[in-house]
């Protein structure tokens, strides 16, 4: 069992071995691994943000010195869309350049675009690769994916063995640049796991490490199909599914915020990784007690938010001088709108869902009302912009990702949709909100330590003092 925030560090507890599965050629660790291989000016270039801070050249202009004095620019939100493969059926949506169409209506320009031939690679690449880069400079960072349920959202993110998605490249991109470190550098990494459930925050990374993963069986209809399908003559009695298992008690994570750190998740289990391996392991464990249900629309249909957050500590000591700046890094697998017509869910199923799309639409209102502000700041309209009201506070996600979402961050939001024309509906309204997003902007800044940097501006201070008494003859 792991402490929580407050508390210790807690090892990755150790789960029961997964399932066989068939074999394959490469582990998902070897093979997040090749998307940071041969890069290592990377890490050199990261490691030389902080400049030489001794006695004699602390008066200087550095790099230090520029930061203190140049307010955080504003960014783009990156934009990225990704189709994924069309089974069966016609196609209703096709892909060029950087537009999107769905029949007559085109969509774009976006950032990145993806096809259904694209790689596990080429969209960490044209997704995430810069906004991890920027964690490890100190910047908090985002990476969500959005869509439609079944359109390959949790494929992206999670991928599978042998085909390591968004997060297990992100881990090791991490890793392969803290480990490339100076001596005067280290980084100090933590996770925390945790999904957004019926508006509820619960910790993924706390509980029997032998519980087995909450999911619920598709509906009836959908069993009773499969049945006919395998040449059974008499399908199976229709049941109805059991309610979703409920978490051993605990103590409820909340969502604080405060002036050094923001906004963040209060009484979750907080593990320390000491390397790429304990990180991933720690991944995959919480995502087994992720809530999911089978649907007509996805045999395991992710039924909550999951947000899945790299804490790192970097720590720089030259000289007398050092100089710590933490960063988060969100990695965020959000649960698919639906309809319940068509995913065919009863029960508890219609609540999940009920809850599922009231938040996305949350979501929506954020983005439109960060539309607003940013429409009034380009017109000039400053006051007008600072009174538009941004209901953050409306729903637990938009709450615990408000940093990400118009405040200090660098967020990018890959949209996965659908070709097939029964889709059709869902990846237009999805295409709509990837345009509204391209308007936000977020304003990262550094995340130092205040002590520190108190620390620096009196040396530097005292530096020019001495420098003052020497011009003037006086001996020290």
């Amino acid at each position: 069992m792991g402490n929580s925030c407050s508390g210790k560090p807690a090892a990755v507890p150790r789960d029961p071995a997964p399932p066989a599965r068939r074999r394959r050629t490469t582990s998902p660790l070897a093979e997040a691994r090749l998307s940071v291989a041969g890069r290592p000016s990377v890490a050199t270039k990261r490691m030389s943000d902080v400049s030489e801070l001794t006695e004699s050249d602390v008066s200087e202009q550095s790099e230090w010195d520029a930061l203190l004095a140049q307010p955080a620019e504003e960014t783009a939100v990156r934009v990225a869309i990704r189709s994924r493969p069309q089974i069966d059926g016609e196609s209703a949506t096709s892909i060029r350049g950087n537009h999107v169409s769905v029949g007559d209506t085109n969509f774009g320009p976006f950032d990145a675009t993806l096809d259904d031939h694209s790689t596990q690679k080429a969209t960490y690449d044209g997704v995430a690769r810069n906004v991890v880069e920027q964690a490890l400079r100190g910047f908090h960072g985002c990476v969500m994916a959005y869509g439609a349920t079944g359109s390959g959202k949790t494929h992206a993110m999670a991928g599978e063995r042998g085909d390591a998605g968004i997060v297990s490249r992100a881990i090791a991109q991490v890793f392969a640049v803290s480990g490339a470190e100076s001596d005067e550098t280290h980084t100090r990494v933590e996770c925390t796991y945790v999904e957004i459930y019926r508006e509820q925050v619960r910790d993924l990374l706390v509980g029997d490490a032998g519980a087995s993963e909450n999911a619920l069986p598709p509906p009836p209809q959908q069993q009773r199909g499969r049945a006919l399908q395998a040449g059974n003559r008499t399908p199976p009695r229709a049941k109805t599914p059991p309610r979703a298992k409920t978490p051993p008690p605990q103590k409820q994570p909340r969502i604080r915020e405060d002036e050094r750190r923001g906004v963040f998740v209060d009484g979750c289990t907080r593990t320390r990784c000491r390397s790429a391996e304990e990180c991933i392991d720690a991944f995959r464990m919480g995502s087994r007690r992720r809530a999911v249900r089978g649907t007509a629309k996805n045999d395991r249909s992710s039924r909550s938010h999951a947000v899945f957050t790299l804490e790192l500590t970097r720590t720089t000591t030259r000289g007398a001088a050092t100089v710590t700046q933490a960063s988060r890094l969100h990695l965020v697998d959000l649960a698919g709108s639906e309809r319940v017509k068509e995913s065919k869910t009863t029960g508890d199923g219609v609540k999940e869902a009920g809850n599922i799309n009231q938040s996305l639409m949350v979501l929506g209102n954020v983005v439109t009302a960060l539309e607003d502000k940013a429409s009034k700041r380009r017109k000039g309209d400053i006051n007008g912009a600072a009174r538009v009201h941004v209901p953050y506070r409306d729903a637990k996600l938009t709450r615990l990702l408000q940093d990400a979402l118009g405040g200090n961050a660098y967020a990018a939001i890959l949209c996965c949709v659908s070709r097939a024309a029964a889709d059709a509906s869902h990846t237009t309204s999805t295409l709509r909100f990837a345009s509204r997003l391209k308007s936000v902007t977020t304003a990262p800044r550094k995340n130092l330590d205040p002590k520190d940097m108190e620390i620096l501006r009196l040396r530097r201070e005292n530096a020019k003092l001495r420098a003052a008494l020497v011009d003037d003859g006086m001996r020290l």
